[in-house]
């Protein structure tokens, strides 16, 4: 199973969120404080199955009933697996997409009708209802023939249970009928079977939630400080000794255990175990967490150059990172499957202290998403800018907005963006520092950065080269230019069309020299997407193989009708290089070889 995207209706500030679709591992909710953010995850963590919407969600202003829509992919294996268990012969030969609904004031969801037919359990209830009224034609003009002088009941307005009621009432108050009583019980049966049907959807559902359906568990705090001991009597049931069992050796048996030997050995092994998975995350200074059992008690400390410290005792922001790392990696690593949610994880931490923070996410993420938000630029980085998901709260009263495109951002204001800006200028900077990343490719936009990181991973260079979008063309050399000022090497890439034209004249006016200006192919008219052959381009890029044209592959996109979205296409492209789904052909290669030769930073 695999959740998909979520919607959010009439939740807080939220009129309609508009569809929003995870990423595979981090789904970055980035925008300025009060733009709603903190709503998108309390949204979701009312979608957990003991919950009902809470209290505080419906809106102050305005009209509309809270409710939160998940969509998931669920195998045709998984899928059957449900149908037997509820009792039903029915199956499905392909993978089903299904949308949960919860709404204020219930814990249970409801389906779509889109949903219900992937299942093959469709609402009936129409069919039916057309049926029923053609036996009631049937027997009205039964009972006209026999002159029998009763009159048969009217479904219109009616529940169709309240309206079988009536009919087996009838049926009992009329049984000489003989006629009539037989359409009679061929409605009920068809009542009946949509009732059946309705039931088989709702233990669907039900089997689903308890057999499939993650925990949604939001972390808005971390306020719970690691303790400085715990009574060995309540290690088994104490919270954050089994959330240790989870993320290192350490065992609540072994620590309790009388066999001093075994003990002794096990604490000592927990100690090198623990530090060991803590200092691969915790960059800041050299610490060690150490165990150790006295009398009754289990104790922690914090060892630093040589010291004991009560956790207590270190900063807010190592306390904290802490207590994050055991209680988030502990969720992520439990047999049940769980959907994390982080409200703003960077607030107590400095800029080394978040990117330690990002690497703990992106090592631990299991099959299910982790979602944060951010306004902090520490947490958003080049490689993950596509898993960002802008919210905004626009001035025009419609309500929190999730954008999910960074690159297309018609509403988004400055200060939404700044933490993305400034994240691609804080990445640039970062390579500046270290001598041997400090070359710079400036591109004429987001599409050409995706399709490059794509061909560096797939052509597994060790290629230390950052990307830049510059923004289109005619801006290449002002970002060029801010790189060059703080010690970069540049080159400028360009399609081979008008717009490197027009961008050279620009460059030239900024005096760059014409060795650093580039160009994707050779031949006039050709960008990026033609370093593709049209096949790997049809299969990889537009994924659909039965394509049919003769012209470019630029020509192509440029020339269809309506035009897709190329930035969405690359980032695509980039997921697949990544998952390793993709295997180019010899002349792919050849041009991705020719291109990275052309963009090549030579020694002096």
């Amino acid at each position: 199973m695999k959740l998909t995207k979520f919607r959010i209706k009439h939740y807080k500030s939220i009129v309609d969120s508009g569809d929003c679709y995870f990423s595979e591992k981090l789904t970055i909710l980035a925008g300025k404080n009060e733009s709603g953010k903190t709503s998108v995850l309390e949204a979701l963590e009312d979608f957990h199955q003991d919950k009902t919407i809470r209290q505080e969600a419906k809106p102050i202003d305005g009209e509309g009933v809270p409710e939160i829509s998940i969509t998931f992919v669920l195998p045709d294996s998984e899928t059957n697996e449900i149908l037997k268990a509820i009792g039903t012969d029915k199956t499905v030969t392909k993978d089903a997409v299904i949308t949960l609904t919860k709404k204020f004031g219930v814990t249970t969801y409801i389906v779509d009708p889109e949903s219900r037919k992937q299942i093959n359990l469709p609402n009936i209830y129409e069919i039916s209802k057309k049926q029923i009224q053609e036996s009631i034609k049937k027997i009205d003009a039964l009972i006209k023939s026999s002159g029998a002088g009763v009159k048969f009941p009217n479904l219109e307005k009616k529940k169709l249970s309240d309206f079988k009621t009536e009919v087996v009432t009838f049926k009992s108050q009329n049984a000489g009928l003989t006629d009539v009583v037989a359409e009679v019980i061929m409605i009920e049966k068809m009542s009946d079977d949509y009732y059946a049907q309705e039931k088989l959807v709702t233990d669907f559902v039900a089997e689903f939630v308890k057999s499939q359906l993650p925990y949604f568990v939001l972390f808005s705090s971390f306020d719970d400080e690691f303790p400085k001991s715990i009574p060995i009597a309540s290690l088994t049931s104490n919270e954050w000794a089994q959330d240790l069992e989870h993320v290192s050796n350490f065992s609540t048996a072994k620590m309790a255990s009388t066999n001093q030997q075994e003990q002794v050995n096990h604490e000592t092994s927990v100690n090198v175990d623990f530090s060991e998975k803590f200092d691969k995350y915790w960059t800041q200074d050299k610490i060690k967490l150490q165990v150790k059992k006295d009398g009754t008690d289990i104790n922690f400390w914090i060892v630093e150059n040589n010291k004991l410290y009560y956790p207590s005792q270190r900063s807010k922001g190592q306390q904290w990172y802490l207590s994050f790392y055991v209680k988030i990696v502990a969720r992520l690593q439990e047999d049940k499957p769980n959907v994390i949610l982080i409200d703003e994880p960077g607030l107590y931490l400095h800029a080394k202290a978040q990117k330690d923070l990002l690497q703990v996410l992106l090592a631990h993420t299991n099959e299910n998403p982790v979602v944060f938000s951010t306004h902090s630029p520490y947490l958003i980085t080049e490689d993950n800018l596509e898993n960002i998901r802008l919210v905004e709260k626009p001035s025009d009263g419609t309500g929190t907005k999730i954008l999910g495109k960074i690159h297309a951002h018609p509403t988004a204001d400055k200060e939404t963006l700044t933490p993305i800006l400034t994240a691609i200028g804080l990445g640039i900077n970062d390579s500046i520092t270290n001598l041997d990343q400090k070359d710079n490719v400036v591109v004429e936009g987001p599409e050409d950065v995706f399709f490059l990181r794509a061909f560096k991973e797939l052509e597994k260079k060790d290629l230390k080269t950052n990307f830049i979008n510059g923004g289109g063309a005619p801006n290449m050399g002002i970002v060029g230019t801010i790189l060059e000022g703080w010690g970069a090497d540049v080159h400028y890439l360009f399609d081979n069309d008008q717009g490197k034209k027009d961008g050279v004249k620009n460059l030239k006016a900024w005096k760059v020299l014409p060795d650093a200006i580039k160009t994707v192919l050779k031949k006039d008219g050709s960008t990026i997407a033609d370093i593709f052959s049209p096949e790997d381009f049809k299969n990889y890029v537009m994924e659909d193989e039965s394509l049919v044209y003769t012209s470019a592959n630029s020509e192509y996109i440029k020339n269809l009708n309506p035009k897709p979205d190329k930035v969405l296409l690359a980032r695509k492209f980039l997921q697949k290089a990544r998952a390793g789904e993709v295997t180019l052909s010899d002349g792919t290669k050849a041009n991705i070889k020719a291109l990275f030769t052309e963009i090549e930073f030579k020694d002096e």
